[in-house]
Protein backbone atom coordinates (compact mmCIF):
# COMPACT_ATOMS: atom_id res chain seq x y z
CA UNK A 1 0.00 0.00 0.00
CA UNK A 2 3.05 2.29 0.29
CA UNK A 3 2.72 3.74 -3.20
CA UNK A 4 -1.06 3.44 -3.55
CA UNK A 5 -1.74 7.17 -3.84
CA UNK A 6 0.87 7.79 -6.49
CA UNK A 7 -0.31 4.79 -8.51
CA UNK A 8 -3.86 6.11 -8.41
CA UNK A 9 -2.71 9.55 -9.51
CA UNK A 10 -0.60 8.36 -12.39
CA UNK A 11 -3.20 5.95 -13.69
CA UNK A 12 -4.77 9.06 -15.21
CA UNK A 13 -1.52 10.74 -16.25
CA UNK A 14 -1.43 9.88 -19.99
CA UNK A 15 -4.80 11.56 -20.53
CA UNK A 16 -3.59 14.62 -18.65
CA UNK A 17 -0.52 14.86 -20.85
CA UNK A 18 -2.49 15.13 -24.08
CA UNK A 19 -5.31 17.32 -22.75
CA UNK A 20 -5.21 21.03 -23.50
CA UNK A 21 -5.73 23.63 -20.78
CA UNK A 22 -9.28 23.58 -19.48
CA UNK A 23 -9.28 26.43 -17.02
CA UNK A 24 -7.28 28.63 -14.69
CA UNK A 25 -4.03 26.80 -14.05
CA UNK A 26 -3.13 28.74 -10.92
CA UNK A 27 -5.52 26.44 -9.04
CA UNK A 28 -4.26 23.16 -10.52
CA UNK A 29 -3.39 22.07 -14.02
CA UNK A 30 -5.92 19.27 -13.59
CA UNK A 31 -8.96 21.34 -12.56
CA UNK A 32 -11.86 21.64 -15.00
CA UNK A 33 -12.32 25.39 -14.51
CA UNK A 34 -13.82 28.32 -16.34
CA UNK A 35 -13.41 28.57 -20.08
CA UNK A 36 -11.67 31.61 -21.49
CA UNK A 37 -14.88 32.96 -23.01
CA UNK A 38 -16.93 32.66 -19.81
CA UNK A 39 -17.31 35.49 -17.31
CA UNK A 40 -17.09 34.34 -13.71
CA UNK A 41 -20.33 34.52 -11.73
CA UNK A 42 -19.13 33.79 -8.19
CA UNK A 43 -16.02 34.38 -6.13
CA UNK A 44 -15.39 32.11 -3.15
CA UNK A 45 -13.25 33.58 -0.36
CA UNK A 46 -11.78 31.52 2.48
CA UNK A 47 -12.36 33.75 5.49
CA UNK A 48 -11.33 33.93 9.15
CA UNK A 49 -13.47 35.55 11.83
CA UNK A 50 -11.26 38.41 12.99
CA UNK A 51 -11.76 38.15 16.75
CA UNK A 52 -11.98 34.33 16.59
CA UNK A 53 -15.20 34.31 18.60
CA UNK A 54 -17.38 33.09 15.73
CA UNK A 55 -16.76 30.22 13.29
CA UNK A 56 -14.59 30.82 10.24
CA UNK A 57 -16.44 30.53 6.94
CA UNK A 58 -16.53 30.29 3.18
CA UNK A 59 -17.73 33.59 1.71
CA UNK A 60 -19.69 33.75 -1.55
CA UNK A 61 -19.51 37.01 -3.54
CA UNK A 62 -21.67 37.78 -6.58
CA UNK A 63 -19.30 38.83 -9.39
CA UNK A 64 -21.76 38.77 -12.28
CA UNK A 65 -21.99 42.38 -13.57
CA UNK A 66 -25.51 41.66 -14.85
CA UNK A 67 -26.74 40.64 -11.41
CA UNK A 68 -28.52 42.93 -8.95
CA UNK A 69 -26.28 41.50 -6.24
CA UNK A 70 -23.05 42.37 -8.04
CA UNK A 71 -20.18 43.07 -5.68
CA UNK A 72 -22.04 41.86 -2.60
CA UNK A 73 -21.65 38.99 -0.16
CA UNK A 74 -24.63 36.77 -0.93
CA UNK A 75 -23.92 33.85 1.41
CA UNK A 76 -21.52 32.41 3.95
CA UNK A 77 -20.94 28.77 4.86
CA UNK A 78 -19.57 28.48 8.41
CA UNK A 79 -17.09 25.82 9.47
CA UNK A 80 -18.79 25.25 12.82
CA UNK A 81 -15.50 25.89 14.65
CA UNK A 82 -13.36 28.89 15.60
CA UNK A 83 -9.69 29.92 15.40
CA UNK A 84 -8.82 27.73 12.42
CA UNK A 85 -6.80 30.38 10.59
CA UNK A 86 -8.65 29.99 7.29
CA UNK A 87 -5.75 30.39 4.90
CA UNK A 88 -5.76 28.36 1.66
CA UNK A 89 -8.23 26.14 -0.16
CA UNK A 90 -8.68 24.49 -3.54
CA UNK A 91 -11.02 22.62 -5.86
CA UNK A 92 -11.10 18.93 -6.59
CA UNK A 93 -10.46 18.05 -10.25
CA UNK A 94 -14.10 18.43 -11.28
CA UNK A 95 -14.49 21.65 -9.26
CA UNK A 96 -17.48 20.11 -7.51
CA UNK A 97 -15.90 20.22 -4.06
CA UNK A 98 -13.65 22.63 -2.20
CA UNK A 99 -11.03 21.38 0.25
CA UNK A 100 -10.35 24.17 2.78
CA UNK A 101 -7.74 24.03 5.53
CA UNK A 102 -7.29 25.42 9.01
CA UNK A 103 -3.61 26.39 9.02
CA UNK A 104 -3.46 26.50 12.84
CA UNK A 105 -6.18 23.99 13.76
CA UNK A 106 -5.14 21.29 11.24
CA UNK A 107 -8.82 20.79 10.41
CA UNK A 108 -10.00 20.06 6.88
CA UNK A 109 -13.39 21.28 5.69
CA UNK A 110 -14.92 19.78 2.55
CA UNK A 111 -17.65 21.82 0.84
CA UNK A 112 -20.06 20.76 -1.89
CA UNK A 113 -20.24 23.58 -4.45
CA UNK A 114 -21.99 21.61 -7.21
CA UNK A 115 -25.53 21.15 -5.91
CA UNK A 116 -26.07 24.86 -5.21
CA UNK A 117 -22.99 26.95 -6.06
CA UNK A 118 -24.44 30.09 -4.45
CA UNK A 119 -24.96 28.23 -1.18
CA UNK A 120 -22.04 25.86 -0.54
CA UNK A 121 -22.70 23.07 1.93
CA UNK A 122 -20.19 21.75 4.44
CA UNK A 123 -20.37 17.99 3.94
CA UNK A 124 -17.40 16.76 5.96
CA UNK A 125 -14.89 17.89 8.54
CA UNK A 126 -11.65 16.02 9.16
CA UNK A 127 -10.92 17.04 12.77
CA UNK A 128 -7.14 16.61 12.77
CA UNK A 129 -5.00 16.18 9.67
CA UNK A 130 -1.94 15.79 11.88
CA UNK A 131 -3.45 12.65 13.38
CA UNK A 132 -4.60 11.20 10.07
CA UNK A 133 -1.54 12.09 7.95
CA UNK A 134 1.39 12.62 10.30
CA UNK A 135 1.85 16.22 9.10
CA UNK A 136 0.53 19.59 10.26
CA UNK A 137 -0.04 23.08 8.91
CA UNK A 138 -2.09 22.46 5.74
CA UNK A 139 -1.17 25.14 3.23
CA UNK A 140 -1.62 24.71 -0.54
CA UNK A 141 -4.44 22.45 -1.81
CA UNK A 142 -3.66 21.14 -5.28
CA UNK A 143 -6.10 18.91 -7.19
CA UNK A 144 -4.65 15.76 -8.74
CA UNK A 145 -6.46 12.87 -10.46
CA UNK A 146 -8.17 10.86 -7.72
CA UNK A 147 -7.81 13.40 -4.93
CA UNK A 148 -6.09 16.47 -3.54
CA UNK A 149 -2.39 16.97 -2.80
CA UNK A 150 -1.69 19.19 0.23
CA UNK A 151 1.57 20.96 1.00
CA UNK A 152 1.97 20.60 4.77
CA UNK A 153 4.25 23.07 6.55
CA UNK A 154 5.60 20.64 9.13
CA UNK A 155 5.52 17.34 10.95
CA UNK A 156 2.84 16.16 13.34
CA UNK A 157 4.37 17.99 16.30
CA UNK A 158 4.72 21.32 14.46
CA UNK A 159 8.43 21.08 13.64
CA UNK A 160 10.44 19.68 10.73
CA UNK A 161 10.00 18.35 8.14
CA UNK A 162 7.09 19.44 6.00
CA UNK A 163 5.73 17.17 3.31
CA UNK A 164 3.32 16.45 0.50
CA UNK A 165 0.18 14.60 1.56
CA UNK A 166 -2.40 13.09 -0.80
CA UNK A 167 -6.03 12.57 0.20
CA UNK A 168 -8.84 11.08 -1.86
CA UNK A 169 -11.88 13.15 -2.82
CA UNK A 170 -13.56 12.27 0.50
CA UNK A 171 -10.59 13.45 2.55
CA UNK A 172 -9.22 9.99 3.35
CA UNK A 173 -5.46 9.68 3.67
CA UNK A 174 -3.66 7.95 0.81
CA UNK A 175 0.03 8.83 0.88
CA UNK A 176 2.65 11.17 2.35
CA UNK A 177 6.06 12.22 1.08
CA UNK A 178 8.51 13.98 3.42
CA UNK A 179 10.25 17.11 2.21
CA UNK A 180 13.95 17.73 2.87
CA UNK A 181 12.86 20.31 5.46
CA UNK A 182 10.53 23.26 4.76
CA UNK A 183 7.34 23.36 2.68
CA UNK A 184 4.94 26.03 1.41
CA UNK A 185 3.51 25.86 -2.11
CA UNK A 186 3.33 23.19 -4.81
CA UNK A 187 3.05 23.30 -8.61
CA UNK A 188 2.97 20.38 -11.04
CA UNK A 189 4.22 20.26 -14.63
CA UNK A 190 3.09 16.81 -15.84
CA UNK A 191 4.58 17.30 -19.31
CA UNK A 192 8.02 17.43 -17.68
CA UNK A 193 7.18 14.94 -14.91
CA UNK A 194 8.11 17.60 -12.35
CA UNK A 195 6.76 18.99 -9.09
CA UNK A 196 8.22 22.19 -7.66
CA UNK A 197 7.72 23.09 -3.99
CA UNK A 198 8.80 26.11 -1.96
CA UNK A 199 9.51 27.17 1.64
CA UNK A 200 8.19 29.23 4.52
CA UNK A 201 8.53 28.13 8.15
CA UNK A 202 7.39 25.24 10.31
CA UNK A 203 3.95 25.47 11.97
CA UNK A 204 5.15 26.26 15.50
CA UNK A 205 7.20 29.19 14.16
CA UNK A 206 4.35 30.48 11.98
CA UNK A 207 1.89 30.35 14.87
CA UNK A 208 4.27 32.30 17.10
CA UNK A 209 4.39 35.20 14.63
CA UNK A 210 7.37 37.43 13.74
CA UNK A 211 9.37 34.33 12.90
CA UNK A 212 13.16 34.82 13.26
CA UNK A 213 14.94 34.63 9.93
CA UNK A 214 16.99 31.63 11.05
CA UNK A 215 13.68 29.72 11.29
CA UNK A 216 12.59 30.67 7.74
CA UNK A 217 13.42 28.47 4.77
CA UNK A 218 15.12 29.50 1.53
CA UNK A 219 14.87 26.32 -0.53
CA UNK A 220 12.98 25.36 -3.67
CA UNK A 221 12.73 21.63 -4.33
CA UNK A 222 12.16 19.75 -7.59
CA UNK A 223 10.52 16.31 -7.34
CA UNK A 224 9.89 13.47 -9.77
CA UNK A 225 6.12 13.64 -10.22
CA UNK A 226 5.64 9.93 -10.88
CA UNK A 227 7.74 8.57 -8.03
CA UNK A 228 7.76 11.44 -5.53
CA UNK A 229 11.57 11.31 -5.37
CA UNK A 230 13.41 14.55 -4.54
CA UNK A 231 15.59 15.44 -7.55
CA UNK A 232 17.04 18.85 -6.73
CA UNK A 233 17.30 21.30 -3.82
CA UNK A 234 18.19 24.93 -4.53
CA UNK A 235 18.79 27.78 -2.04
CA UNK A 236 17.36 31.18 -3.03
CA UNK A 237 16.47 34.20 -0.88
CA UNK A 238 14.43 33.83 2.31
CA UNK A 239 10.81 32.64 2.04
CA UNK A 240 10.38 31.57 -1.59
CA UNK A 241 6.60 31.31 -1.63
CA UNK A 242 4.36 31.00 -4.70
CA UNK A 243 5.25 28.42 -7.34
CA UNK A 244 3.99 29.66 -10.72
CA UNK A 245 4.78 27.64 -13.84
CA UNK A 246 4.39 29.40 -17.17
CA UNK A 247 1.29 28.11 -18.94
CA UNK A 248 1.06 25.67 -21.82
CA UNK A 249 2.42 22.22 -22.61
CA UNK A 250 5.64 23.60 -24.09
CA UNK A 251 6.58 25.90 -21.21
CA UNK A 252 9.75 24.97 -19.34
CA UNK A 253 10.02 27.77 -16.80
CA UNK A 254 8.29 29.69 -14.08
CA UNK A 255 8.60 32.22 -11.26
CA UNK A 256 8.85 32.16 -7.48
CA UNK A 257 8.64 35.20 -5.18
CA UNK A 258 10.91 35.41 -2.12
CA UNK A 259 8.89 37.40 0.41
CA UNK A 260 11.63 38.20 2.89
CA UNK A 261 14.28 38.49 0.21
CA UNK A 262 12.09 41.08 -1.54
CA UNK A 263 12.82 39.42 -4.85
CA UNK A 264 11.38 37.35 -7.69
CA UNK A 265 13.30 34.49 -9.30
CA UNK A 266 12.84 32.82 -12.67
CA UNK A 267 13.65 29.19 -13.33
CA UNK A 268 14.20 27.33 -16.57
CA UNK A 269 14.32 23.56 -17.01
CA UNK A 270 17.37 22.58 -19.02
CA UNK A 271 17.76 19.69 -21.43
CA UNK A 272 19.26 17.70 -18.56
CA UNK A 273 16.03 18.14 -16.56
CA UNK A 274 17.63 20.39 -13.95
CA UNK A 275 16.15 23.75 -12.94
CA UNK A 276 18.40 26.81 -13.29
CA UNK A 277 17.35 29.76 -11.09
CA UNK A 278 18.04 33.47 -11.65
CA UNK A 279 16.99 36.47 -9.55
CA UNK A 280 15.16 38.68 -12.08
CA UNK A 281 13.41 41.29 -9.89
CA UNK A 282 14.91 43.02 -6.83
CA UNK A 283 12.40 45.09 -4.88
CA UNK A 284 12.85 47.71 -2.19
CA UNK A 285 13.40 46.41 1.34
CA UNK A 286 10.11 45.78 3.10
CA UNK A 287 8.13 45.27 -0.12
CA UNK A 288 7.28 41.67 0.87
CA UNK A 289 6.05 40.19 -2.44
CA UNK A 290 3.17 38.00 -1.29
CA UNK A 291 1.45 36.46 -4.31
CA UNK A 292 1.98 36.21 -8.05
CA UNK A 293 -0.08 35.30 -11.11
CA UNK A 294 0.96 34.78 -14.71
CA UNK A 295 -1.47 35.73 -17.48
CA UNK A 296 -2.64 32.70 -19.44
CA UNK A 297 -1.01 33.99 -22.60
CA UNK A 298 2.30 34.28 -20.66
CA UNK A 299 2.56 37.99 -21.46
CA UNK A 300 2.40 39.45 -17.96
CA UNK A 301 3.42 38.67 -14.40
CA UNK A 302 1.40 40.19 -11.54
CA UNK A 303 2.99 40.63 -8.10
CA UNK A 304 1.24 41.77 -4.93
CA UNK A 305 3.35 43.70 -2.41
CA UNK A 306 2.03 43.16 1.11
CA UNK A 307 4.58 45.53 2.62
CA UNK A 308 4.78 47.87 -0.35
CA UNK A 309 1.02 48.34 -0.57
CA UNK A 310 0.78 47.82 -4.31
CA UNK A 311 -0.06 45.47 -7.16
CA UNK A 312 2.52 45.42 -9.95
CA UNK A 313 2.34 44.32 -13.58
CA UNK A 314 5.46 43.14 -15.40
CA UNK A 315 5.97 42.46 -19.10
CA UNK A 316 7.56 38.99 -19.32
CA UNK A 317 7.96 38.64 -23.08
CA UNK A 318 11.52 37.88 -22.02
CA UNK A 319 10.97 35.94 -18.77
CA UNK A 320 14.58 36.43 -17.72
CA UNK A 321 14.17 40.22 -17.90
CA UNK A 322 10.76 41.33 -16.57
CA UNK A 323 9.88 44.98 -17.17
CA UNK A 324 7.56 46.89 -14.82
CA UNK A 325 4.77 48.42 -16.91
CA UNK A 326 2.07 49.33 -14.42
CA UNK A 327 1.26 49.57 -10.72
CA UNK A 328 -1.74 50.38 -8.56
CA UNK A 329 -1.82 51.19 -4.84
CA UNK A 330 -3.60 48.66 -2.62
CA UNK A 331 -2.84 48.72 1.13
CA UNK A 332 -1.59 45.33 2.33
CA UNK A 333 -2.17 43.68 -1.08
CA UNK A 334 -2.19 39.92 -0.58
CA UNK A 335 -3.79 37.08 -2.57
CA UNK A 336 -4.63 37.42 -6.26
CA UNK A 337 -7.08 35.63 -8.54
CA UNK A 338 -6.84 36.22 -12.30
CA UNK A 339 -9.78 35.61 -14.60
CA UNK A 340 -9.38 33.23 -17.58
CA UNK A 341 -9.68 36.09 -20.08
CA UNK A 342 -6.75 37.90 -18.37
CA UNK A 343 -8.88 41.03 -17.90
CA UNK A 344 -9.57 41.10 -14.14
CA UNK A 345 -7.63 40.52 -10.94
CA UNK A 346 -9.38 40.06 -7.61
CA UNK A 347 -7.25 41.11 -4.63
CA UNK A 348 -7.66 40.29 -0.92
CA UNK A 349 -5.74 41.99 1.89
CA UNK A 350 -5.32 39.65 4.85
CA UNK A 351 -2.15 37.61 5.26
CA UNK A 352 -2.26 36.04 8.72
CA UNK A 353 -3.92 36.89 12.03
CA UNK A 354 -0.57 37.54 13.72
CA UNK A 355 0.97 39.49 10.82
CA UNK A 356 -1.85 41.72 9.54
CA UNK A 357 -1.70 45.44 10.12
CA UNK A 358 -4.60 47.73 10.94
CA UNK A 359 -6.30 48.13 7.57
CA UNK A 360 -9.95 47.78 6.58
CA UNK A 361 -10.38 44.22 5.31
CA UNK A 362 -11.81 43.95 1.83
CA UNK A 363 -11.72 42.25 -1.56
CA UNK A 364 -11.15 44.60 -4.48
CA UNK A 365 -11.08 44.31 -8.25
CA UNK A 366 -8.34 45.55 -10.56
CA UNK A 367 -9.04 45.76 -14.28
CA UNK A 368 -6.26 44.99 -16.73
CA UNK A 369 -6.55 47.62 -19.46
CA UNK A 370 -4.39 48.40 -22.51
CA UNK A 371 -2.98 51.30 -20.48
CA UNK A 372 -2.22 49.17 -17.43
CA UNK A 373 -3.85 48.35 -14.11
CA UNK A 374 -6.91 50.28 -12.93
CA UNK A 375 -8.74 49.86 -9.62
CA UNK A 376 -12.46 49.25 -10.18
CA UNK A 377 -14.38 51.73 -8.03
CA UNK A 378 -17.63 49.79 -8.49
CA UNK A 379 -16.29 46.65 -6.82
CA UNK A 380 -15.12 47.00 -3.22
CA UNK A 381 -16.39 44.26 -0.91
CA UNK A 382 -16.44 45.21 2.76
CA UNK A 383 -15.32 42.54 5.27
CA UNK A 384 -15.53 44.92 8.22
CA UNK A 385 -19.28 44.79 8.79
CA UNK A 386 -20.50 41.25 8.19
CA UNK A 387 -23.19 39.65 10.35
CA UNK A 388 -20.50 38.25 12.67
CA UNK A 389 -18.44 41.43 12.61
CA UNK A 390 -15.00 41.96 11.16
CA UNK A 391 -13.53 39.14 9.06
CA UNK A 392 -10.22 38.52 7.29
CA UNK A 393 -10.38 37.45 3.60
CA UNK A 394 -7.45 35.43 2.27
CA UNK A 395 -7.53 32.88 -0.57
CA UNK A 396 -10.00 33.06 -3.49
CA UNK A 397 -11.50 30.78 -6.13
CA UNK A 398 -13.61 31.61 -9.19
CA UNK A 399 -16.82 29.84 -10.14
Amino acid sequence: MKHLAWLLIFAALPAALVTTRRGPEDESVFVHGLKADQHESLLYVWTSDADQKDPDFLTVIDVDPKSSGYGKVIATAPTGSTANEAHHFGYTVNADRIFAGGLFSNRLFIYDVAADPKHPKLIKTVPDLAASTGYSGPHTFYAVPGGVMIAMLGAKGGGAPGGLVTLDNDGKFLEARPAPDYMYDVGVKPELNLIVTSSWAHPHAVMAGNTPMEQVGDVVVAWDYKTGKVLQVEHLDKAPLEVRWLHGAGARGGFVNCAFGNSVWHWEVGKDGKLAFTRVIKLADGSIPADMRISYDNRFLYVSLFGGGALQQYDIADPANPKLVSSVAIPQAQMLKLTPDNKRLYVSNSLLSNLDGKVPYRVQLVNVTPKGLALDSKFDVDFEHLATGQARPHDMLLK
